[in-house]
């Protein structure tokens, strides 16, 4: 028998219909025929196997759990009765030790010896505190303490006492339990000697010694015994804390429940829980005839371990017979409903809409007829479909599209939270809770840098201590626990300070933990596993050590710290980041700004060139007649001398003609100043002057100097200033314009000798006026600073630097012109640029970059 699916051409391809959407036509048919057939054998087989294991196991579980508990409770009743005996057997022998003290009657000679046999016995049994000897009219002849001086004819009259009478009426006397100072039993145990003058002995044993027979009782792994009086109090128990405390376990259902059989529960092994609330199984046995009882009992989880490892074994073999009965009744259902599923199947993709699929069954019957008949109706459908499908896919790769947009979009809408990078508060924070929860008295966290630890942040602590650590660098001393955290990165727990090596061998700081801030139990776990970053260690003025889960959370307060730290480096970086984006955006503001400056500059020395041009003519016959007119005056003088005038009339007109001689000269000294602050107008609005050609640039800034210097020399005499000269020898040629350059030099070097002089004169003795001239080789580029230890430009004029006809000199020095101008000549005639740096009150710098060689395009040009 064959089954195939399989599509008939290379072409086909599955219909997009619902089928894609994993829902097809007809599958809920599909499902009651599976339900019917398949899983019906499936489940049958898997059934009959399930329910055989099942049965048996369960038959198996119930009579082992039968036997275990059987088992457990002979088990249990054997130790109660062991314990018991040794109990008894304890003190039998303190009662056999007792009765060597009564073999002597009493006589006057007697009492030596009979305190040196009391003495004796309490050298030989521990357990026996007190031992006084009472003759046979119960007077007290001799009491032997421990814990008391020794009395000898006392006198104390006990013949009513119980210990007395019981003792005598039968021989041995077990007195009940008490307790000395509400937390150590006690019992008395009294014995009459065999002779009726013997008189009785009476001994106080500590029945704290008890617990070393107790201790020994091993029940189990986990299991112990413990012995109660007959008022319920603990005598005995492996817990000795526990019996020191005087326990009253009388409220335990199992304590009750043996004190009202007389000492022994019944056979059913009662389940009850212990003094610390964890559920046990008990067992008990009378200790005779001190009326105690001993109970044995053993945790439930470890009684019935066996039982639930049966348990877990029964469940293992259950559920891989299942899985094998599963998979058998698969295979036989397939074997038997295959060619239907196959059928069942062809038709639900057919009905979704999937045509090119075929149904292959070779099994020689109807069926693979009536598959032949499935597979000519899906070719059919497949053609008449075919339109439709190209529609369904383009409609589905649009759907597709439109999903990957709005996961895409999505994900940019996810925001990542971060810490605001304040370390203060959370170490604060870590150190207030690991305190608190911790018990301790105060904390400090400590960084590490290398070689020394830093205090980052203290709680609570001593204000003596405090201010002996503080803004000091914490070296660690030999043997000290910060030195043990250094060397193995490891937690460190003292347990007292004061037994530490490093404080017996005096060492400062160790003392001053201890002695100034009162530090004994330290714990000090280190920052972070591999890098050690720093400590947090947390106090006790008390000794009393940490617990595993208290130095647990002062570690875990740790990786805490070192995600905090991380998260204040990663905000910093970020914020560095952010500083230098903003800085470069303020520099490219400034480029823009300089660029818009730049081309109202270059407008403004259009209309500055008009201007110039129009003014230049009438102001040069301005000039002219005031040159011709003060020659007329003086040939007016002359022709006047010849003149007969009288003396008043001559005065007159020797006073007119000097006071119009005075008006021209002015006309002429303010005509020239007009006629300069023109000439620089028309320089400012030229594009170039005289031919670029290759210059060195060393011999122009050379001359510059020099002329300045010179110039200023004559026209100040006084003026002095020293020079520095800086020059790179490898700036060599650049490709310029000489006398553009020189005058941008000139005018540069001129202002800052005017700055220099400026501070001079206000400045104290000692002021020397320099200026600095230097030029560097950049490559394809060269750089010339002048630099002056002048008065400096404030920012608000420094903003306006390079604008036309702004001027910080006194009318008639400046025209406002000459910073303009030079920025001309570097920027739009070069292509080069002039920044200035400045401190005012300090200096000046003017930084020239020019290029080696100009662009093809710049040609020399000026307008008129």
């Amino acid at each position: 028998m064959s089954i195939s699916l399989h599509p008939d051409t290379p072409q086909a391809r599955t219909a997009p219909s619902a089928a894609a959407a994993g829902v097809v036509p007809g599958e809920a048919a599909g499902r009651g025929i599976r339900t019917r057939l398949f899983t019906k054998y499936v489940a049958l087989f898997v059934a009959v196997v399930a329910i055989a294991l099942l049965a048996n196991g369960l038959f198996e579980v119930f009579f082992y759990y039968r036997e275990h508990k059987a088992a457990l409770i002979r088990v249990q009743h054997e130790q109660a009765e062991a314990a018991a005996a040794k109990i008894g057997q304890f003190v039998k022998e303190i009662e056999s030790q007792l009765g060597w003290t009564t073999q002597l009657p009493w006589s006057a000679g007697s009492i030596e010896q009979r305190r040196f046999d009391a003495q004796r016995l309490l050298r030989q049994v521990p357990a026996v505190t007190e031992l006084a000897q009472v003759d046979a009219t119960g007077k007290e002849r001799l009491r032997v303490s421990r814990l008391a001086m020794d009395a000898i004819d006392s006198g104390i009259d006990l013949s009513a006492d119980p210990k007395f009478t019981e003792a005598v009426a039968h021989k041995v006397y077990y007195g009940p339990v008490y307790f000395r100072r509400e937390s150590e039993p006690y019992m008395t145990l009294a014995l009459a000697g065999a002779r009726k003058d013997a008189g009785v002995s009476i001994a106080e044993v500590n029945l704290k010694l008890i617990w070393d027979v107790v201790s020994q009782i091993k029940v189990g792994e986990h299991g112990h015994a413990y012995v109660v009086g007959p008022e319920g109090r603990l005598i005995a128990h492996p817990d000795i804390s526990l019996v020191l405390r005087n326990t009253d376990m009388s409220g335990l259902a199992q304590v009750r429940a043996a004190q009202a059989g007389g000492g022994t529960l019944s056979d059913a092994l009662p389940e009850a829980r212990n003094i610390q609330g964890q559920k046990v199984l008990t067992t008990s046995a009378p200790i005779e005839p001190l009326h105690w009882t001993m109970l044995v009992e053993l945790p439930v989880e470890e009684a019935y371990a066996a039982l639930y490892a049966s348990l877990q074994r029964l469940a293992i073999v259950l559920l891989a017979a299942s899985i094998f009965a599963v998979l058998a009744g698969i295979f036989l259902a397939r074997r038997m409903v295959g060619p239907i599923q196959a059928l069942r199947s062809g038709a639900e993709r057919i009905g979704g809409g999937d045509f090119s699929q075929r149904i292959s069954i070779k099994t020689g019957d109807e069926l693979e007829g009536l598959a032949d008949q499935f597979n000519d109706m899906g070719a059919r459908l497949q053609e008449s479909y075919a339109d439709l499908e190209k529609r369904v896919e383009l409609r589905t790769a649009e759907l597709s599209e439109t999903l990957e947009q709005q996961t895409a979009t999505s994900e940019v809408l996810e925001v990542i939270s971060s810490s605001p990078g304040e370390l203060a508060p959370v170490f604060y924070k870590m150190l207030e809770n690991a305190t608190r929860v911790c018990g301790a008295s105060f904390g400090v966290m400590n960084l590490w840098d290398g070689e020394s630890f830093t205090i980052a942040a203290d709680y609570n602590v001593p204000a003596a201590f405090a201010a002996s650590r503080k803004d000091v660098e914490i070296r660690p001393r030999p043997n000290s626990a910060l030195a043990e955290v250094v060397r193995t990165r490891e937690v460190v727990h003292v347990h007292d300070v004061r037994n530490t090596p490093a404080y017996l061998a005096g060492g400062p700081a160790v003392r001053a933990i201890s002695d100034v801030a009162g530090a004994r139990t330290i714990v000090v776990p280190m920052l972070k596993e591999n890098e050690l970053i720093g400590t947090i260690a947390v106090y006790r003025k008390e000794v009393r050590p940490f617990a595993d889960k208290q130095i647990a959370l002062v570690e875990n307060f740790t990786k805490q710290a070192v995600i905090a730290i991380e998260n204040a480096r990663l905000l910093k970086q970020l914020r560095e980041r952010t500083t230098e984006l903003s800085q470069s955006l303020d520099n490219l503001r400034t480029a823009q700004d300089r660029l818009i400056q730049t081309e109202k500059l270059a407008s403004l020395g259009q209309l500055t060139a008009g201007i110039a041009h129009e003014i230049k003519n009438p102001l040069n016959f301005v000039n002219n007649f005031s040159s011709v007119s003060t020659e007329l005056i003086d040939e007016l003088n002359q022709a006047l001398q010849s003149a007969s005038l009288d003396g008043k009339t001559k005065e007159e007109v020797d006073e007119l003609t000097g006071m119009l001689r005075s008006n021209l000269e002015k006309v002429v000294q303010h005509g020239k100043r007009a006629d300069s602050i023109v000439r620089n107008m028309l320089l400012h609005s030229r594009a170039g002057s005289g031919e670029h050609r290759p210059s060195d640039i060393n011999a122009i800034v050379e001359e510059s100097l020099n002329l300045a210097y010179h110039g200023a020399r004559a026209e100040r005499p006084a003026f002095n200033v020293t020079l520095e000269r800086e020059f790179d020898p490898g700036a060599g040629m650049v490709d310029v314009y000489p006398q553009e350059i020189a005058r941008v030099l000139l005018n540069l070097i001129s202002n800052g000798f005017y700055a220099a002089a400026k501070r001079k004169e206000s400045a104290t003795d000692g002021f020397e006026p320099t200026l600095n001239a230097a030029t560097k080789n950049l490559g394809d580029k060269v750089e010339i600073r002048i630099r002056d230890n002048g008065t400096g430009i404030p920012p608000e004029v420094k903003a306006k630097l390079f604008n036309p006809f702004f001027t910080t000199k006194p009318a008639g020095e400046g025209t406002g012109l000459g910073l303009s101008m030079s920025h001309d000549i570097v920027v739009k005639q070069h292509g080069g640029t002039i920044d200035v740096n400045t401190t005012p009150g300090v200096f000046t710098e003017f930084i020239i970059t020019l290029p080696r060689q100009m662009a093809a395009d710049d040609t020399p040009g000026g307008k008129n």
